[in-house]
């Protein structure tokens, strides 16, 4: 019988391993759709704004609607864009999170995160120029 305890509190930390294994996956997928929302929101407003500053500026016909029904555009563009690179980034992550080979896409998260910062520089420019 004392042969069987160290077997026995071997199985009970080998089960308490894997459920701990189990529980840092699920935490890791949750986080990872957290971020993918987070992402969407961000593209949603992008798009958002587009169509909000397209309609007013195109409805009021002044003389620079020209140019801001352009920012619009750019902007709903910018926001289409950053909605598929994020549902990629999504599938991609989903994936090395089931193959238990994950690392940080660094320069993937850098990309997604200069769009709507160049979206916002090219508006300065076009606004200041106009």
């Amino acid at each position: 019988m004392a042969s069987e305890m160290p077997s026995d509190r071997g199985q009970e930390q080998h089960q308490l391993a894997v459920e701990r294994t189990v529980e840092a996956k699920r935490r890791t997928h949750l986080a990872n759709e957290r971020t993918y929302a987070a992402w969407v929101r961000t593209a949603l407003a992008l798009i958002g704004l587009g169509v909000g500053i397209t309609g007013y500026f195109h409805l009021v016909g002044s003389g620079r609607a020209h140019m801001y029904v352009i920012i619009g555009l750019v902007f709903v563009a910018s926001g289409a864009l950053m909605a598929g690179l994020a549902t990629y980034a999504y599938r991609q992550t989903y994936l090395a999170i089931e193959r238990g080979h994950y690392e940080t896409a660094f320069a993937f998260t850098l990309l997604l995160g200069s769009i709507p910062i160049l979206v916002g520089l090219l508006s300065l420019l076009l606004i200041v120029l106009s």
